[in-house]
């Protein structure tokens, strides 16, 4: 049995491991990415048009139209809907607009926190990978030793 238990702690050790990655990967992505809001008064649609394109402030976190946290309108009419984003130009497409109408559209997005830090974004995102392997080797050389010294 006592040969047995260093096994058990280990196997303890990697699913806690399991269940505190996505805390740690969502904190990487909390510390990577900050919330913006970008308010566009008087966005008009012609007959016909159900589609704008806005030309956000701030890079689009990785051009992801995902990162899109919600796109409001203050037309009731409208059920707004990011549809693509083109990174050159920093232009979101919006859908699902009402015609021949005017809005105030708001629109919340993720972008990059890290981008003034030359390569801090990109170390940020190794962290979690870090931190797993650090982890995983404490525990797979904790169990190691301890059942070597037992034999």
């Amino acid at each position: 049995m006592n040969r047995i238990s260093p096994v058990i702690f280990g196997i303890i050790g990697v699913a806690i491991l399991m269940i505190i990655f996505p805390i740690i990967m969502s904190s990487t992505n909390e510390l990577k990415t900050d919330a913006y809001t970008q308010t566009i008064p008087t966005v008009t649609t012609g007959a016909g048009e159900t589609t704008t394109d806005i030309v956000l402030t701030l890079d689009l976190y990785n051009a992801d139209t995902t990162k899109i946290i919600s796109i409001t309108s203050d037309n009731i009419a409208d059920t707004p809907v990011a549809g693509t984003y083109t990174e050159a130009t920093k232009t979101l497409n919006v859908t699902g607009l009402a015609e021949s109408d005017t809005r105030t559209l708001t629109i919340t997005y993720s972008y990059d926190a890290l981008e003034e830090y030359t390569g801090m974004s990109a170390m940020v995102g190794m962290t979690p990978l870090l931190i797993w392997v650090a982890i995983l080797a404490i525990v797979v050389g904790g169990t190691w030793f301890a059942v070597k010294g037992r034999g």
